[in-house]
């Protein structure tokens, strides 16, 4: 190695020491004021958010270095929560500690999107589909969405009515899945988990005691807010891939525009899978999540968003233990 390259790397070192020492100390000041500030700056449910992320970056990746530099990147962009805004006439740092756990978790979920850009855009199956447009009968119905009494209202069902009617048909048939049903389906799968975000957020964040018991309650909240955490980075993945198809103002869908939503199509239809899925395994879905839903509907055992993401996130562990039952089934059968 030369000396020009060992000098450039030595300088690379003394920076990244220096910035390290950086970060260290201020944000060892800033605990020092949320220690030292008679008001709770920081929520304790940024923790089960934060571990939310950290598992499934974890669950896309088992490198942990890699989930490190992440967290470090987030860390060096989160400092811009301390800068003054420009309405701000008096700057209070405590106010910035408050909304600085936020922009972590921003540049943190930024950061997973763009490292793991392959990875997030999963394969779709019917299965999928069928599991999302269940869900979002039952969140309508939970919602009392039946009841408004205006056009918009009847107008929206009619429309979400037709993408489950599409849904369920290919779940509980073997027709052909072509580009245009496969562009269909991606596209409602990515409205129905932003209808299901916003609900969530909104819920999460403005949470009330669901039942009577205190411990019970915090052990939902926790629950529901490393759901979102889970969650956030398909979340932040959906929202871009229907962004896409929104009017662009400089140019009122110009050929720039048409031409990004052509490679969007195409990443819908290729993100769907072709391959179609059992009737027996689209009946276990039926029966499994319109059985709870139908249960938690009645006796209000959890709030609806919490029971959906749940179901999103416990249905494949049914399927794949369903395949250990029927393999081992078939196991016993044949040395018997």
């Amino acid at each position: 190695m030369t000396k020009k390259k060992k000098t450039k790397y030595n300088k690379i070192n003394i920076l990244l020491v220096i910035g390290g020492i950086f970060i260290v100390t201020f944000f060892g000041y800033v605990i020092f004021r949320t220690y030292q500030s008679q008001n709770s700056l920081l929520s304790i449910m940024t923790i089960p958010l934060i571990l939310g992320i950290i598992y499934e970056n974890r669950r896309l990746s088992t490198d942990w270095q890699t989930i490190i530099i992440k967290v470090t990147i987030s860390l060096i962009l989160s400092i811009f929560a301390f800068l003054p805004g420009k309405r701000e006439r008096n700057y209070s740092f405590e106010n910035h500690i408050e909304m600085w756990p936020y922009f972590f978790i921003f540049f943190f979920v930024i950061a997973s999107v763009i490292y793991h850009d392959k990875k997030i855009i999963p394969k779709l199956t019917e299965g999928i589909t069928l599991l999302q447009s269940i869900s979002i009968i039952y969140w309508i119905i939970d919602i009392g969405f039946l009841n408004f009494k205006n056009v918009f209202a009847y107008i929206l069902i009619a429309i979400g009515l037709i993408f489950c009617v599409v849904s369920f048909i290919h779940a509980f048939s073997y027709i052909k899945l072509t580009r245009n049903s496969r562009l269909f389906l991606s596209i409602w799968s990515s409205i129905i988990m932003i209808i299901f975000a916003i609900d969530h957020i909104y819920r999460v964040y403005n949470f009330d005691y669901f039942i009577d018991y205190k411990m019970l309650n915090d052990g939902l909240n926790i629950l529901q807010y490393f759901l979102l955490g889970v969650s956030l980075i398909y979340i932040f993945q959906n929202a871009f891939m229907l962004f896409t198809y929104l009017p662009d103002r400089s140019s009122f869908y110009g050929k720039s525009q048409m031409k990004e939503i052509r490679e969007m199509n195409k990443t819908h239809i290729k993100r769907y899978s072709l391959n179609q899925i059992k009737i027996s395994d689209s009946f276990l879905a039926l029966i499994f999540t319109s059985g709870i839903y139908y249960w938690n509907y009645k006796y209000q055992i959890m709030p609806r968003h919490t029971l959906i993401w749940l179901i999103f996130w416990i249905f494949p562990f049914v399927i794949w233990l369903k395949e250990i039952i029927i393999e081992k089934t078939k196991t016993t059968a044949n040395t018997v």
